[in-house]
């Protein structure tokens, strides 16, 4: 029972939010402590990712088993969502123009998409106040690795990229490695970024809705894939 209440009083989602900017302001520095240079990258500096992430893993095989309770649902039962006919053909009508336009415009529908994930965390944080903590804690894991930024010395020069860069940064990472898979050059394929970042928030509200398990496991492989892209964006703008 004295192990429910501590775990009960520890501000997990706090601490989500304080860990991830600790990980983005000290990028730069954690370049420098592996000793590597821009020709050689030291063996270091993706060893300690793989620790991380075989810790996160083992501690997420753990949480069933943690004394992390969850607040009993609502009395209220939930209406049901049905769709009439109208709105099928209305849902039907749009994914068939936007396959086309997909095809031809992939950025601009693909930022579209981003800017309406972002947007609909907002209405969701609104509608549901149990939830901002972990909604918040959601974003300082998508954007707080990236905190370096602030102080780098030639913000300047890589300004006009993050300006465009911004809102996808939190899926540098795996944009990068399906457009490799796809042959295609990364600033050929930035559409991929924004869509990825979508996803990602559109999963996060769903696993916050699932419970503080779900979501603690959740928050932890965004954190993990934010903070490797931030120390791949690192390295590419010292390159």
């Amino acid at each position: 029972m004295e192990v429910s209440k501590l775990a009960s009083r520890v501000p997990i989602f706090p601490l989500f939010i304080a860990v991830s900017l600790l990980v983005g302001w000290f990028i730069p520095g954690f370049y420098a402590w592996t000793d590597s240079d821009q020709s050689r990258p030291s063996p270091l500096l993706w060893k300690v990712p793989l620790w991380s992430a075989i810790a996160s893993a083992a501690f997420c095989f753990a949480l069933p088993w943690l004394p992390i309770g969850t607040k009993p649902p609502s009395d209220a039962p939930r209406k049901p969502m049905r769709f009439s006919v109208r709105t099928l053909l209305m849902i039907t009508a749009g994914v068939a123009v936007t396959i086309p336009l997909f095809a031809k415009v992939p950025l601009v529908l693909s930022g579209i998409a981003c800017v309406g994930s972002y947007a609909f965390l907002i209405w969701f944080c609104v509608r549901n106040p149990q939830h901002r903590m972990a909604a918040s804690a959601l974003m300082a894991c998508l954007i707080l690795p990236y905190a370096w930024v602030v102080g780098y010395d030639e913000l300047d020069r890589i300004l006009p990229t993050l300006a465009v860069m911004i809102a996808g940064m939190p899926a540098f990472l795996p944009a990068a490695f399906l457009s490799q898979m796809f042959g295609q050059h990364f600033q050929e394929s930035q559409w991929l970024t924004f869509l990825l970042t979508a996803v990602e928030l559109l999963l996060g509200i769903w696993m916050i809705r699932l419970g503080p398990k779900r979501t603690i496991a959740y928050l932890l492989l965004v954190m993990l894939i934010s903070g490797v892209g931030s120390l791949g964006f690192y390295m590419m703008c010292i390159a």
